[in-house]
């Protein structure tokens, strides 16, 4: 008997892996594009997944990959080296327009490709079938963990060439589930085994092959209507919102309180004035009575964010306060006054609407009117549109940054690297000390003495203050729990369902 499960997801960008970058286009491409290694869904630890083993150099300007010779395409085609170095070279071509490329930017060629001066990355070379090189530009001791990113999972030459359009609603890639029909917005996706996987991802007790026939991935607009949904049975996972999580205790154990690598947080525009006056940055933050969100809001299950790092992330250094913020609207009007920055005015506040954020928001900046007596204008926008707005953030807004792959650098790099404004930096902070910091964590092979480097630039931050860390992770979700055993954690270290994990009842499958 066929074995289904339907949960919740909100309308992917794509679920190419080269473009799927935001959260419900890499939640599809969990199961359908398997990267070279991946991560353990509890602690994050990389293991060997499409490569068998893998090496960095002494000098960490090379990795070398070995790879599974009984990795297969989902229409059939065994994957070779040669696969790799075409598709994390179309990754970076710039007529792909892959807003995940920058991941490769330490990749010899990178520039080249992406200006269009070569039609490959020169620093990925098959070295044999099964044997895959990549160079660096710079030292990176922790270049491994990118290619447990999705973005840099093989997908064949053959069938993007010959018809790309059907590729970008029917992607072909390496993981346990291909699409069974074409994706059409705003219809969901359905995914289905494919019996052709191998079987042998390390990061999975059992290989990460998957116990359920069909995933039905239904696209909802407002997280309200998915929790609705689950009560009627129509669901078997949903996301739950924010304003329902005093209901939701009522479900017992099938309501999932999972602590993430997350960080939640309000950003400032720092090249636009005052916001680019560090102390008018500590005033807003100083008037934000975090805790108070936290438990009016979310019912006290979440932490406060004393720092940009998660635990999970930060590596055991500590649980030092390294903001140092104090709710004192006294203080901040102080702060304020110092700045010469006056307190009748006005601004927009952004943020993307239908995921629940309305309420904290509006009660974060209450308290900030209380404080200093600015008024706000609320900009709520569909998730495109805010993308789009981010690039050109001028303005304070709310955002979230969730890994891509277990390391420091993918929080520092994206969110504060001068080469990451107009990607993920949103907030355009520059810092010739912090970029300096992550130059020599990259290039440090002892993993301790890296780690001190990554905490260094983090406390650069953390003084500069570009954005204000509100609190980490924890994602609410509601689970059948009737219907399935889970092998592990039913929501993994990135704050998905882990379905790989989710083995049927056998009186349930249908």
């Amino acid at each position: 008997m066929t074995s289904s499960i339907r949960i919740f997801i909100g309308e992917p960008s794509s679920i190419d892996p080269a473009q799927g970058f935001e959260h419900d286009g890499a939640l599809v491409l969990r199961f359908l594009a398997d990267p070279l290694i991946d991560f353990t869904p509890d602690t994050g630890e990389p293991r060997p997944a499409a490569a068998a083993s893998w090496e960095v150099d002494s000098g960490g300007k090379r990795v070398l990959f070995r790879l599974r010779r009984d990795v297969r395409f989902h229409h059939g085609r065994a994957v070779t080296a040669e696969d790799y170095v075409y598709s994390l070279t179309r990754v970076v071509r710039p007529e792909t327009g892959s807003k995940l490329a920058y991941n490769l930017a330490m990749v010899e060629g990178y520039e080249a490709v992406l200006a269009g001066r070569s039609d490959t990355l020169s620093g990925v070379r098959a070295l044999a079938p099964d044997l895959l090189e990549v160079r660096l530009t710079e030292p990176f001791h922790e270049i491994a963990a990118v290619f447990g990113h999705r973005v840099t999972a093989p997908v064949p030459a053959e069938l993007i060439e010959a018809d790309p359009e059907d590729f970008r609603v029917r992607p072909v890639s390496t993981g346990p589930y291909r699409i069974a029909e074409p994706w059409r917005e705003g219809t969901g996706l359905v995914l289905e085994r494919f019996d052709g996987y191998y079987g042998n991802n390390a990061a999975y007790p059992d290989g990460g092959g998957g116990h359920v026939d069909r995933i039905d991935l239904a696209v909802y607009d407002e997280v309200d209507e998915g929790y609705a949904d689950w009560q009627r049975g129509a669901l078997q996972i949903t996301k739950v919102p924010p304003a329902q999580l005093g209901d939701a205790f009522r479900f017992g154990e099938r309501f999932r309180r999972t602590p993430c690598a997350l960080m939640q947080y309000i950003g400032f525009p720092t090249r636009v004035a005052p916001f680019d006056d560090p102390r008018v940055r500590r005033a807003v933050a100083m008037s934000v009575d975090r805790q108070h969100i936290i438990d009016e809001i979310f019912h006290g299950t979440r932490p406060i964010a004393d720092r940009v790092l998660p635990p999970a992330i930060a590596r055991g250094d500590g649980g030092d306060d390294l903001i140092d913020i104090e709710y004192s609207p006294r203080r901040a009007r102080e702060l304020l006054a110092e700045a010469g920055v006056g307190t009748d005015l006005e601004f927009d506040f952004c943020f993307n609407a239908g995921l629940g954020h309305d309420a904290w928001v509006t009660l974060a900046l209450d308290q900030i009117s209380a404080a200093l007596g600015w008024r706000f204008r609320l900009t709520p926008l569909p998730w495109p549109e805010f993308l789009r707005w981010l690039r050109r953030a001028d303005s304070l807004f709310r955002m979230t940054w969730v890994i891509d792959y277990p390391s420091p650098d993918n929080f520092l790099y994206p969110l504060f690297h001068s080469e990451s404004i107009h990607h993920d930096n949103f907030t355009g902070f520059s810092s010739a000390e912090f970029d300096l910091l992550i130059q020599r964590a990259r290039s440090t092979a002892d993993p301790a003495g890296r780690a001190k480097l990554y905490r260094a630039a983090e406390e650069v931050v953390c003084s500069a203050l570009p954005l204000l860390p509100l609190w980490f992770g924890v994602q609410y979700h509601l689970v059948d729990l009737d219907r399935f055993d889970i092998d592990g954690p039913p929501v993994d270290l990135f704050g998905e369902p882990a379905l790989r994990l989710y083995r049927p009842r056998p009186s349930s499958a249908g």
